[in-house]
């Protein structure tokens, strides 16, 4: 493509920046709940020196604080979300080695909607996306005590890959850059080590708070019992829906301890499951298709527009993203196997719990990067230069 030959990653994250601009200026009241959410939890950390929510991690509240309002907010979301088309620049470098690949993936992901949409909202995406995109980054790089840092710092955030992320470094280290059993074991080591010393003070907070041990937070007897039981037809956590809910939380409102009815959630997910071994495998199968269904499943997105917007963005990258498996998946498996093992790992996390693209979407950077090269590796095919 001969325009890859006349833009640099600057024009493109010059022109990202804009972009994500524009579309704030034109959808400047776009909120959602959990914005608010994460502005509270942040006022009372500052001012009673404990969140009270228990549902969240520190990082997204401290910052929604620190920039006090939703438009500050946005904003740096937005800024995070530019940075995150470099990283993917870089990113395609250094596992591609090949400039032209490097560009165009940064070129879709300057104007990825999915990406746009996501920065100018106070969610959590955009820094997040960061700092995966990052850790990785490092990871590719060797710096492995940088990546580590980083990667708790995700965990922080959002808790996603607190399960993954010894087996990620580890997989980086022994596969990837062919270090040795026992080095590799090494820096899994050194991961935990600065994951005990990052986590400490959160685990203070926690313990001050419920007088016991929590490592991360209360979410995950939410996202169980809501993924799992009677209710839910959808494959997600959805409640005030016009489609119906998947839950009914206020069977545990008589239980006043939030452990206690953290743990009577994730129990009443397991009972349903054991006694429902059908049914879990059913859903698994919904939360799939709606992990990764090519439009969202709001009602309020299920326009005509929304729906053409989103098959010929992530449709199209999904697709070439399949090519590129199935035509170099061999050539390339050992630099991109801890690709594959993120993606592996959250799609059967959300097939467990609850499926949403919501949280497809940092995973939609590296389909960004494997359709990138497929589809140029295509082009140049037709135009006769195979390479």
């Amino acid at each position: 493509m001969i325009f890859l030959n006349k833009v640099s990653i600057i024009h493109i994250v010059t022109v990202s920046l804009f972009v994500k601009l524009l579309a704030l200026y034109m959808m400047p009241s776009l909120d959602f709940p959990d914005s608010k959410t994460y502005l509270t939890a942040g006022y009372e950390l500052f001012n009673g020196g404990q969140i009270e929510i228990n549902n969240v991690m520190p990082i997204h509240p401290i910052l929604a604080y620190l920039f006090k309002s939703s438009v500050l907010l946005k904003l740096l979301n937005i800024i995070f979300a530019t940075v995150s088309v470099f990283l993917v620049y870089k990113l395609v470098l250094i596992i591609f080695l090949e400039k032209r690949y490097a560009l165009f993936a940064a070129f879709i992901s300057a104007f990825y909607p999915y990406f746009i949409f996501y920065s100018i909202t106070g969610l959590t995406e955009s820094l997040y996306i960061v700092l995966i995109l990052s850790s990785f980054l490092l990871l590719y790089n060797k710096n492995f005590l940088l990546a580590s840092i980083v990667i708790v710092l995700s965990i922080l955030h959002r808790p996603t890959l607190d399960l993954l992320a010894p087996l990620l470094i580890f997989t980086f280290a022994f596969y990837v850059h062919k270090f040795n059993f026992k080095t590799s074991s090494l820096y899994v080591l050194k991961y935990l080590v600065v994951y005990v010393v990052l986590m400490s003070p959160w685990w203070y907070h926690q313990y001050n708070k419920y007088n016991q041990f929590v490592r991360l937070n209360l979410g995950d007897g939410i996202v169980w019992y809501s993924g799992n039981n009677p209710m839910n037809m959808s494959g997600g956590g959805v409640t005030g829906s016009t489609k119906g809910d998947d839950m009914d939380m206020s069977i545990f409102s008589h239980i006043q301890d939030p452990i206690e009815k953290n743990n009577a959630m994730k129990q009443a997910a397991f009972e349903f499951i054991k006694e429902n071994p059908n049914r879990f495998i059913e859903l698994a199968g919904i939360k799939f298709i709606r992990f990764w269904r090519l439009w969202p499943y709001a009602p309020e997105y299920e326009k005509p527009l929304y729906i053409v917007i989103s098959i010929l963005s992530y449709g199209m990258v999904l697709l070439f993203s399949i090519v590129f498996l199935v035509q170099y998946l061999k050539q390339y498996f050992r630099t991109i196997s801890p690709i594959l093992l993120l993606i592996l790992y959250l799609t059967a996390v959300h097939m467990i719990l609850i499926g949403s693209i919501r949280y497809r979407l940092p995973l939609e950077p590296f389909l960004i990067m494997f359709a990138s090269v497929a589809s140029l590796k295509i082009y140049q095919r037709f135009k006769g230069n195979p390479k």
